[in-house]
């Protein structure tokens, strides 16, 4: 799971989960840094910065260490943070983890300078701590391309639409540091009114949103309005200072607002439609966020479009294809009824002693049942067409 905010170690004070120093006493917040040795996926002397704070390694993209592969379980690791360093915690316990070469089964300290190696990926773990060694300031847009790797990864590999949705909800809180966010679909009902459906409902860590959530605030459902009618997102990063307040921003004190719209193209028709929209809040400013995260965010969510029609028709496919079947297996069921009463009707019209012959009459009216039944086999084979 995520990092919540995190305490610094010289002064207790409260800070951001991305801080870099200290708000109060400007004491620096990196007391650690993970370095890829380019065994795996990830690049050689690719960087993850280490504050304060439990942390966590796997798949997911709820992870605070995101990393794209199949040879990472969702949560692989956990970093327990002590005051004085870090512990490592295999979460799997399947023996996928060493560090400095011996296999980690319980939780196990960190050393300075100590490789840690999880599936073919191996790292260089480096602490400052009380050393006060500096930690080099990573550049955050490779953390957001790193990020974006994950993202992909587990649209590809998620097994429905609803990973998808959730995997998206969870990158969006993360990268935009709110506390919840949300995953609608506009549907159009038959009168022609747009009506939004919730598919997925997350909080930060990458935990799903219960209806008995403590929060106990609701959604602003104008900025929402705003994002469907038009096709422009919405990212209020401190309402006070942007002047931008609604009246359920103002009635639960919401700071913070960030609203994508999902946005689908007709090639034939040239016209753009909105056909869902993700919503993250907090009552707590976001603080800046990166030049390049509004960018990232563009992208995710041209990303999540394609990987939504993408299962869509899948699902659509997945409906004719279990539709042709049924019909299929019922029409195989009806033909060997008809032949089997094609074969009884032979029989009595061949019958030589005459106590089992059938009249002219009697003829023509099973002749018109078996006609029925073949006109029904063939609408339906015409209304399985149809739905291709």
């Amino acid at each position: 799971m995520t990092m919540d905010d995190i305490t610094c170690p010289q002064c207790k004070a409260m800070n951001q989960p991305d801080a870099d120093s200290c708000n109060d006493c400007d004491s620096s917040l990196l007391v650690g840094k993970l370095t890829s040795l380019g065994m795996g996926v990830l690049p050689k002397g690719f960087v993850w910065e280490m504050r304060p704070g439990d942390l966590s390694l796997g798949r997911n993209i709820a992870n605070d260490f995101v990393i794209p592969s199949n040879l990472i379980a969702g949560e692989q690791l956990q970093f327990v943070y002590h005051g004085k360093g870090f512990s490592l915690l295999d979460v799997e316990h399947k023996s996928r983890c060493t560090v400095g070469g011996r296999t980690v089964s319980d939780k196990t300290k960190l050393r300075d300078g100590v490789t840690i190696k999880v599936g073919v990926e191996e790292f260089l773990f480096n602490w400052s701590g009380d050393e006060a060694r500096e930690v080099t300031r990573v550049d955050p847009f490779a953390n957001h391309l790193q990020l974006m790797l994950g993202v992909v990864s587990e649209f590809h590999t998620s097994l429905n639409l609803q990973e998808v949705f959730n995997n998206a909800v969870d990158a969006v809180v993360r990268l935009t540091h709110t506390k919840r966010g949300y995953a609608f679909l506009v549907d159009v009902s038959p009168d022609g009114e747009m009506e939004l459906r919730e598919v997925a409902a997350r909080r930060a860590g990458g935990k799903a949103l219960t209806d008995d959530d403590p929060s106990g605030y609701t959604i602003s459902q104008s900025i929402i309005s705003q994002v469907v009618s038009g096709d422009e997102p919405i990212v209020i990063e401190d309402a006070g200072a942007q002047q931008v307040r609604t009246d359920t921003m103002r009635k639960f004190k919401l700071i913070s607002v960030v609203c994508l719209p999902l946005v689908t193209f007709n090639h034939r028709t040239g016209k753009k439609r909105v056909m869902g929209v993700i919503y993250c809040d907090s009552p707590m400013p976001t603080g800046e966020l990166p030049k390049h995260c509004r960018p990232t965010l563009q992208m995710l969510t041209q990303i999540l479009t394609a990987t939504i029609v993408k299962w869509q028709n899948y699902e659509k496919m997945e409906s004719v294809f279990n539709a042709y079947e049924h019909t299929v297996a019922a029409l195989e069921q009806e033909l060997a009824g008809l032949q089997k009463d094609i074969e009884t009707l032979q029989a009595r019209v061949s019958e030589a002693d005459g106590t089992n012959t059938i009249g002219p009459d009697e003829i023509q009216s099973e002749l018109q049942t078996v006609n029925a039944r073949v006109s029904s086999a063939v609408d339906s084979l015409n209304r399985l067409r149809e739905t291709q």
